[in-house]
């Protein structure tokens, strides 16, 4: 089959690969689209330590080719979402229900092959059923760029109705963030990025006010100007200065929930200041198949606008030249089974 392989920091090519066979208890699947993650931007950057020979690939829709004989429920043509790492499923972790914190995981594209390729093996227990009125580019971005926002948002930061929210980074996590907070009820919503474009996709995603802090002398001050008391900051880049600017625009009692992936080491505040507002700064790892569900039901009752969540399509063979262009604030999706581009 065709994939598109790491080879080295910089470096992704297309390449004829073997074809995935499942094991007993796995299903093989027609991979039928894969959202371009910024994640899937750090690996093949080589910051993130991937083996070369690894395709990239964590968001997936599909589907049913074949199943091995101990993977149970699954039929040939079932359209299926996935989820984003493989899990142990006998960790505390797991028996608890946070799958998206084993202790012994396999990120898919990571640890193990991924899907910019045409096709893929994965346990039974990663795959959702995908409702046929939810198309596969939506489909597969569902797992990431939708819940794992809500992961943060909802389950993490615990987001209460009449909060102000901080939104740093309106990318495809904070873009689908900002849709998150409105709809739990959030009073006020400021999104901070350098980009007008993104700014401008925020304030259609439902921001109240944007911010670009590389046009202000003192960003700090003017978000919270903006923001008039945050409770609850999401920090979607990964750098230590936005991280620093989440925790600076909080008020007492405030959260950070922490999201963007990197190798960056921020500072936390002066310890009088931190724990005399007891300040709260949390990380938030991905999301679970039980919050996925939740996303796809969101979307199939159109409680989520996914309209513009898709910036566009790409066939397989088109692909490597992507991660030499900047990401945009919605997502690029590969299609591995299409020829031409749609978009």
């Amino acid at each position: 089959m065709r994939a598109l392989v790491y080879r080295g920091p910089g470096e992704i090519a297309l390449e004829q690969i073997a074809d995935p066979t499942p094991a007993a208890d796995e299903v093989l699947l027609q991979i039928d689209a894969a959202g371009v993650c910024g994640t899937d931007r750090h690996i093949i950057a080589g910051e993130l330590g991937v083996a070369p020979g690894t395709v990239p690939g964590h968001e997936i829709a599909g589907t049913v080719l074949e199943s091995g004989p101990g993977a149970k429920g699954w039929k040939p043509g079932e359209r299926v979402a996935c989820s984003g790492q493989v899990t142990c499923g006998i960790c505390a972790a797991c028996v608890a229900g946070a799958t998206n914190l084993c202790r012994r995981p396999a990120v898919i594209g990571m640890a193990r092959q991924g899907g910019f390729a045409q096709q893929i093996a994965l346990p039974a227990s990663c795959l959702l059923r995908l409702p046929e009125s939810i198309s596969s580019s939506i489909g597969a971005i569902a797992s990431d760029a939708i819940a794992t926002p809500m992961h943060a948002l909802w389950t993490v930061g615990e987001l209460r109705a009449g909060e102000t929210v901080v939104v740093i980074g309106a990318g495809g996590l904070g873009l689908h963030a900002i849709q998150l907070a409105r709809l739990a009820g959030a009073a006020c919503v400021v999104a901070v990025d350098p980009s007008e474009s993104a700014r401008k996709e925020a304030l259609a995603a439902g921001a109240d006010a944007v911010l670009d802090p590389g046009a202000d002398p003192e960003p700090v001050r003017e978000l919270r100007r903006l923001a008039r008391g945050a409770t609850l900051a999401l920090e979607c880049v990964g750098r230590a200065e936005s991280v620093e600017m989440g925790i600076a625009a909080l008020s007492p009692g405030g959260r950070l929930v922490v999201v963007g992936v990197g190798n960056a080491r921020p500072r936390l505040p002066p310890l009088a200041r931190f724990i005399g507002t007891e300040l709260c700064v949390r990380g938030s790892f991905g999301s679970t198949p039980t919050e996925i569900a939740r996303v796809l039901d969101l979307i199939e009752r159109g409680r989520l606008d996914v309209s513009r969540s898709v910036q566009r399509e790409v066939p397989l063979e088109h692909a490597a030249s992507i991660f030499a262009e900047p990401g945009g604030p919605a997502r690029t999706v590969i299609l591995p089974q299409t020829e031409e581009p749609h978009r």
